[in-house]
């Protein structure tokens, strides 16, 4: 794995394979993994390798915030997901980015550093897909920014598919997670898995554009994110629009907004999805009764949950905890 990182501007990090139980949570199965320590936590990077196409996860354990300067060794086409909280790059060519969470985009960096600046204690977590450029010229789905975009690959100019990151659907964040998990299939597998992702992404551009850059500060973005971690971490409670205004400090207006900005959802749809996707997770393998799933993910009346999951999945729950996961 062949990268440098420099913290704080000073200090170049030595990366070793011995690997400390702090990171042991994030490790993914197949990969192979490197992770750097200092004052200001830990940095974990994983590695996915699949013919042709490297997949590499950035974890970030911060005590505090923190700088890095990041050398890589080649010119990069990079599809790019950050996934746990807000990150700021400065990239050679295309100047200061902010990636907020779920941001993604396909980028190409013909320069080896760029700038990281995290701002606060905290979990940063990205994936980045590196594709190799012939895979432009390949059947993808038509999307008129690709032109401008395979014009400066073409001729080493730093470039990115849409001037403002995107915001991932569900869906592609289930992919995304999928790939995450085939470490240990074939490397044609992880290969194909991968070119569906970028796929899917284009698909997601052209269903969903953003063409509006979000318009919160970076504290208010990092106040909606918490928000969204705890409305994660306790499904049980109803979370009412009163109760996160008072944990982020935010008003209504600014909430609302704010998360349909970041998460193309309203804080309500958000707990819904989470909940629902629980429960799914939950009903396989005939672990968990429905009832007890019920429960689990918030809700009280076994009757409401059940209809709530037929109405999102188009199966029923009991359907579900049929089902067998091996």
């Amino acid at each position: 794995m062949q990268i440098k990182l420099i913290a704080d501007n000073y200090k170049e990090l030595a990366f070793t394979d011995q690997l400390p139980d702090t990171v042991a949570h994030y490790l993914i199965p197949g990969a192979s993994s490197v992770t750097a320590s200092g004052d200001f936590g830990y940095v974990l990077f994983q590695q996915l390798q699949g013919d042709g196409i490297f997949i590499r996860l950035q974890h970030f354990l911060m005590n505090r915030a923190c700088t890095f300067i990041m050398q890589e060794f080649e010119p990069l086409l990079k599809l790019r997901f950050h996934l746990i909280n807000h990150i700021q790059y400065h990239i050679e060519g295309l100047g200061n980015l902010v990636f907020y969470e779920q941001g993604f985009n396909l980028l190409y960096f013909p320069f080896q550093n760029h700038r990281i600046h995290l701002q606060s204690a905290g979990v940063y977590f990205s994936i980045d897909i590196h594709y190799p450029v012939y895979v432009l010229s390949q059947k993808l789905p038509p999307l008129v920014l690709m032109n401008d975009f395979q014009k400066k690959v073409i001729h080493q100019q730093p470039a990115m598919l849409t001037p403002v990151n995107q915001v991932a659907s569900r869906p592609l964040l289930s992919h995304v997670h999928q790939l995450m998990q085939a470490g240990k299939r074939s490397a044609a597998s992880l290969h194909a898995r991968s070119l569906d992702v970028l796929i899917s992404s284009l698909e997601n551009i052209s269903e969903q554009p953003v063409w509006d850059p979000i318009t919160l500060s970076m504290p208010e973005a990092q106040a909606i994110h918490h928000a969204k971690t705890k409305m994660a971490e306790d499904l049980k409670q109803d979370w009412t629009l009163k109760e996160l205004t008072q944990l982020t400090g935010l008003n209504d207006y600014k909430l609302k907004t704010g998360f349909q900005q970041l998460y193309q959802s309203s804080p309500a749809d958000y707990l819904r999805d989470v909940r629902m996707e629980k429960a799914w997770q939950l009903l396989s393998g005939k672990k968990f009764s429905v009832s007890q799933v019920a429960e689990e993910v918030g809700y009280t009346n076994l009757s409401a949950f059940s209809k709530a999951f037929k109405k999102y999945f188009n199966i029923t729950a009991r359907e579900r905890s049929k089902v067998i996961i091996e």
